[in-house]
């Protein structure tokens, strides 16, 4: 199992008079692999055309166009209560793209590829073993989805809550250089950091520091 480490996210907005709050959890560990598919092959000159040559070992990635935002990715309807009571509507997925590592013409190693943007995050050292995970969400791997708020007490009066999930988004593109030179590999990733999830209450205003993933929430499932 590779080693993967925690990242703290940005605090998620805290409903007024109820017990709520927001949690961060680092990457899951790779998915499994899609099985190759089977069938019939041509001769071998044929099979090694088709693959993409492989980059030099040793070369330096350069990053430009670095981007993160917090985003929802996930959110419930919203869930009348009074007194307490448990929070029981389901998150429902609104995000469907993988994370992925893509490179035009020659294949670079994910994992050194990841390794070296995760340490430019300072999320994993240089010395780390890339093979031991870099933090961020892997190719072909989904942000996962916060559960339901839960038990909620305290409740003055009665309130109308709706459960979201976040996730911190990373879109980057690279330059990959080989020590003795020649033509740079240009690549981009799309991955995701830390993830977590809140609630908000309709029934009041957001606050200035709210996250943009709580306003999409009221923006989504508030009742007008």
């Amino acid at each position: 199992m590779k080693r993967t480490r925690a990242v703290t996210a940005a605090a998620v907005m805290i409903v007024a008079g109820i017990l709520t709050g927001g949690c961060t959890s680092a990457p899951h560990d790779r998915a499994a692999e899609s099985p190759a598919a089977t069938g019939p092959t041509r001769a071998g000159a044929d099979r090694t055309a088709a693959r993409e040559p492989e980059a030099c070992r040793g070369g330096t990635y350069t990053w430009f166009n670095l981007r993160q935002e917090s985003v929802i990715n996930g959110v419930a309807e919203a869930q009348s209560l009074t007194g307490s009571g448990r929070v029981t509507k389901p998150i429902r997925r609104l995000r469907t793209d993988p994370a992925s590592v893509v490179t035009e013409g020659v294949d670079l190693d994910p994992d050194l590829v990841l390794h070296s943007l995760g340490t430019k995050l300072g999320l994993v050292s240089a010395d780390d073993d890339p093979k031991w995970g870099s933090a961020l969400g892997e190719p072909g791997t989904y942000a996962p989805l916060d559960e339901p708020l839960g038990q909620v007490s305290d409740v003055k009066g009665s309130v109308r809550l709706v459960s979201f999930s976040f996730f911190g988004l990373i879109d980057a593109d690279f330059r990959y250089t080989c020590a003795g030179g020649g033509r740079p590999v240009i690549g981009h990733v799309s991955t995701w950091g830390s993830s977590g999830g809140g609630a908000v209450n309709c029934d009041e205003t957001l606050s200035k520091d709210a996250s943009a993933a709580a306003h999409e929430a009221v923006r989504l499932s508030c009742p007008r």
